[in-house]
């Protein structure tokens, strides 16, 4: 499982924020950060298939588990290489690494059931027919300014 995240439909209302840190008791796993005043965009874990963070992490405390990369708080010494390794820049450490678990071992991510806007996707399908739909939208539209 995954979280795919369609920008053009985030409204900024930090919804996922607050869902994720009342799953995470205070830490929220995922940010909405501002993007030039016109667009917000939430930044969370891609549970990346060759994950960086697991390949640095000498502890032990992330680890590759089947589709996601998994977080043991217990085995983290909070060095923070891990958040150096993470090229997406979505973890960080305040004594222990943070970092999105995709509500493990729920069935969906509170983030994605809370999103208002549906900016937020468990489905790849859904957000590949929303991405090709405005193609196609935008394509139209060029094609009518040039008749």
């Amino acid at each position: 499982m995954a979280v795919y995240v369609d920008i053009s439909r985030c409204i900024g209302c930090r919804a996922c924020e607050v869902a994720c840190e009342r799953e995470h008791f205070g830490k929220p796993h995922i940010s909405v950060l501002p993007a030039d005043g016109h667009a917000a965009v939430p930044l969370l874990c891609h549970h990346c298939s060759d994950a960086p963070c697991a390949l640095v992490c000498y502890s032990g405390a992330l680890s590759i588990a089947g589709d996601r990369v998994s977080f043991d708080p217990a085995r983290c010494t909070g060095c923070g290489i891990c958040s150096l390794a993470c090229p997406f820049g979505v973890i960080w450490s305040d004594k222990l690494a943070h970092k999105c678990d995709l509500c493990y071992p729920a069935e969906l991510p509170n983030c994605v059931a809370t999103c208002p806007a549906q900016a937020l996707s468990a489905d790849y399908d859904v957000v590949s027919r929303r991405a090709r739909h405005k193609a196609a939208q935008a394509s139209i539209a060029v094609g009518r300014r040039s008749i």
